[in-house]
């Protein structure tokens, strides 16, 4: 019998434990969603693809089975996390793709947040410029964002400018069918959010590895109370 927390999908990422090509979720995304109340699960992309060896391009275009077999994952959940990482693929928009047209709860975080970007134009996506550093991954308080008042996001956080961890080489240039509701000092897009969707957010800092601020338990928090309704 299940249980009354929400089954939140967190979707793999391609890495090399040195040797082999393996899929991983970090150990901070599993967790945020525990402590926040949601129940973890890995989804896995359907391809015969070994993905650390080969760039985005590379990878040949999903079949309808391969398409089907990752539908059959997804339609167990009640949300999803779609993580950072160095790579987009295929998969990974059709994910997006998926909770955007059926109204799941996603939330996605840095790579994650360029994922939902540029779901519609791809190529909305360039190296960040020197500006200001937002690569600095040992680091927990590197920029502040400021946030729309008028946003979901800053209804959620209550905060107008918040003092974020950063460790991406990339920026959006574009929100594509999401509004920007976040920004950083140097104009670096830093949130987005669909307004027209249950939950559909997208923060370009890593929340799940500041858990004790306030900011990051009551954005994960709202994010798994989204998916429980």
């Amino acid at each position: 019998m299940r249980n009354n927390k929400p089954i939140i999908g967190i979707v793999a990422r391609p890495d090399s434990d040195g040797k082999n090509n393996v899929l991983v979720i970090m150990e901070s995304y599993r967790n945020a969603i525990i402590y926040s109340g949601g129940n973890p699960v890995m989804i896995l992309p359907t391809q015969l693809v070994e993905y650390g060896s080969f760039s985005s391009k590379e990878v040949p275009a999903m079949s309808e089975e391969e398409k089907q077999m990752l539908d059959e994952q997804l339609q167990f959940c009640d949300g999803i996390l779609m993580p950072g990482g160095l790579k987009r693929y295929e998969y990974d928009f059709y994910i997006a793709n998926y909770c955007i047209e059926r109204d799941i709860p996603i939330l996605g975080i840095c790579l994650g947040m360029q994922i939902l970007a540029t779901h519609i134009n791809r190529d909305a996506l360039e190296f960040t410029e020197p500006k200001l550093s937002h690569n600095k991954p040992d680091i927990d308080e590197v920029h502040f964002v400021k946030l729309d008042k008028g946003s979901k996001l800053f209804s959620i956080i209550g905060e107008e400018e918040l003092l974020v961890n950063s460790r991406h080489k990339q920026k959006v240039t574009e929100a594509g069918s999401f509004k920007v509701v976040g920004i950083s000092s140097d104009g670096v897009i830093e949130a987005i959010e669909n307004i027209n969707k249950k939950f559909a957010i997208g923060v370009q800092w890593h929340p799940e590895n500041i858990m004790h601020k306030e900011s990051s338990k009551k954005l994960f928090k709202k994010f798994i109370e989204s998916a429980r309704h």
